[in-house]
């Protein structure tokens, strides 16, 4: 029988908030998680990454690098961001980024709406 080839997993190089929870097995590296954040198990973020605030990304999400994700977020299980090139421009006429340039997903809290009065 032969040996397998093990590479190392777990949290390296990851600047941590006050409170922040993990439910491991995770695999976090070269991110940053502010005060609060909740990471739940088998969740991978990578490098270049922030996590603000209160947020909580529950299991089996990927967060690849370059992403920011705002303060107070909830992070669906399961959930992807991806650092792809987009398109720009209007539906059916779009064209696309070329990809030479990192870039960047921005996810922010939406602010609650006030119920309506009758």
């Amino acid at each position: 029988m032969g040996e397998p080839k093990i590479h190392s997993s777990g949290i390296v190089d990851v600047d941590f908030g006050e409170g922040v929870t993990l439910v491991d097995p995770v695999n976090l590296y070269g991110c940053t998680l502010a005060d609060g954040v909740f990471v739940g198990p088998f969740v991978e973020i990578q490098r270049r990454t922030s996590i603000g605030a209160r947020t909580r990304v529950q299991s089996h999400a990927f967060i690849c690098e370059l992403v920011t994700i705002g303060e107070d977020c909830f992070i669906s299980h399961g959930a992807m961001f991806i650092n792809d090139p987009f398109k720009i421009g209007g539906p059916a006429r779009g064209t696309r980024h070329s990809g030479k340039k990192p870039t960047s997903a921005i996810v922010s809290a939406l602010e609650p709406t006030p119920p309506s009065c009758p």
